[in-house]
């Protein structure tokens, strides 16, 4: 019998040869390494080759989920990927919100390994413990969002045309959200894969059905708390005046700590320039997700991270030009966090002297 919240399995897919492995995992394995990230972590150490480049054949990429995804406890919905990155050439791993952790674990697995090339642009496709390895070269340039809609009746996770190109910090997208860190996106497309598609119709084993829904009807009544108020009302960018108060706003590449124009590129002030649209990841009673509108009418989703990134850490004021930067890491594939943390860096080059004011094609890297 499977160990409660598992599957006791995942399978190893070589995209070269197309051939996939079940692989059974120890119970006690299982609970020793809990979760995504540390049943990630467990596998890659044990599928990765001792010294393997992260971005050859070779090195496999993990989408693993955990005890609790697909239960009706609220936040649940979370899937890890984990990888060798990159970008630091260690460990990596990048955790998200979907409907396609829900779609895994439902899918009869607790975790599907890549590795290989294949022969051209492919999507590995996962039904019911099933895959398919299918060439689908159409395909390429597309952003993640554009790719999932080509992939109806499936829960994706693609890169967008900044992994294609091996960026470094290249993500992958999935129902809007994002796997960010590490390079990630750059890692399955050096494989030759665009996205890795999944339909599941199982149901996840637990010991106790009774007290599982007993606890998650007492999580979901908590949620709505004050606890949770102000991520409902305005979400987490909520935290920049809160931060700036505290002289701990990431302004200017880090050089400074309170940005003198924070109210203009606060929470408040993007809630007061738009219409805002609330949503909710999968399987979460909160709703912290916000999508704010700028004068155009164009929508982008905003978390703290992002806007900081984006916004004080590159000197830059104008929220309209954020929610547009955003939109821009969101189609193309990359994080949003190191694009802004690059560019402020390039900023404080270009102001030190350090780079010259011809090796940015004309454009003026200045902070602001």
């Amino acid at each position: 019998m499977a160990t409660p919240g598992y599957h006791g399995r995942y399978l190893r897919v070589d995209v070269s040869s197309g051939v996939v492995e079940s692989v059974d995992l120890d119970p006690c394995d299982l609970r020793a390494f809990v979760g995504g990230v540390g049943l990630g972590a467990l596998l890659l150490w044990r599928e990765a080759p001792r010294g393997v480049e992260p971005l050859s054949p070779e090195a496999p990429i993990v989408f693993c989920g955990s005890p609790l995804v697909g239960t009706p406890l609220t936040t649940s919905a979370k899937f890890a990927v984990v990888a060798k990155s990159p970008q630091t050439l260690r460990i990596t791993d990048s955790l998200s919100s979907s409907h396609f952790a829900i779609e895994l674990k439902r899918a009869g697995v607790d975790a599907l390994v890549v590795r290989g090339r294949a022969s051209s642009l492919s999507v590995v496709f996962l039904r019911d413990g099933e895959v398919e390895v299918r060439a689908m070269p159409e395909l390429a340039g597309l952003s993640p969002a554009a790719t999932a809609g080509r992939l109806p009746g499936h829960r994706v996770i693609a890169c967008g045309p900044a992994g294609e190109r091996g960026v470094l910090f290249a993500n992958l997208g999935n129902d809007g959200r994002h796997a960010g860190r590490g390079g990630l996106g750059a890692v399955l497309a050096a494989k030759n894969v665009k996205a890795v598609a999944v339909r599941g119709t199982g149901r996840v084993p637990v010991a106790d059905p009774e007290g599982v829904v007993a606890a998650a009807r007492d999580l979901s009544a908590r949620s709505f708390g004050p606890a949770t108020l102000k991520y409902r009302e305005l979400g987490t960018v909520a935290n920049v005046l809160v931060l700036n108060r505290l002289r701990a706003l990431p302004t200017r590449n880090f050089s400074e700590t309170e940005f003198a124009d924070a109210e203009k590129v606060s929470g408040e002030a993007l809630r007061a320039g738009g219409k805002v649209h609330r949503a909710s990841c999968a399987a979460c009673t909160i709703g912290c997700e916000h999508v704010f509108e700028d004068a155009s009418g164009a929508g982008g989703r905003l978390e703290y991270e992002s806007l900081f990134a984006l916004g004080p850490l590159c000197g830059i004021s104008d929220r309209g030009v954020i929610l547009r930067a955003a939109r821009v890491c969101d189609e193309t594939g990359m994080d949003t966090m190191s694009a802004g943390g690059t560019v402020a860096f390039l900023m404080e080059c270009r102001e030190r002297g350090i780079a010259a004011e011809g090796e940015f094609d004309g454009v003026d890297l200045r902070f602001g």
